[in-house]
């Protein structure tokens, strides 16, 4: 995949949620608080994933959705 493509569809996957708030206990988080548009979005978190880690699911999740729209 080009560069420019794949930067552009990483940021349109983290553009997908905003993440709100984070609680913690020590240094493991156990709260996330973050809204999202579409409801594959929704399940995102899992305890002691960090802000990064959620981020790169949804883009994970944008990024395969946009190439099977391109394969079919």
């Amino acid at each position: 995949m080009k560069c420019k493509l794949l930067k552009r569809l990483r940021r349109k996957g983290r553009n997908k949620i905003t993440i709100t708030s984070v609680t913690t206990i020590g240094n493991l988080v156990v709260g996330m608080s973050y809204g999202y548009d579409d409801d594959k979005y929704s399940d995102l978190f899992g305890i002691g994933d960090t802000e990064d880690s959620v981020n790169k699911k949804a883009e994970d999740i944008y990024i395969k959705d946009y190439l099977n729209k391109r394969t079919k």
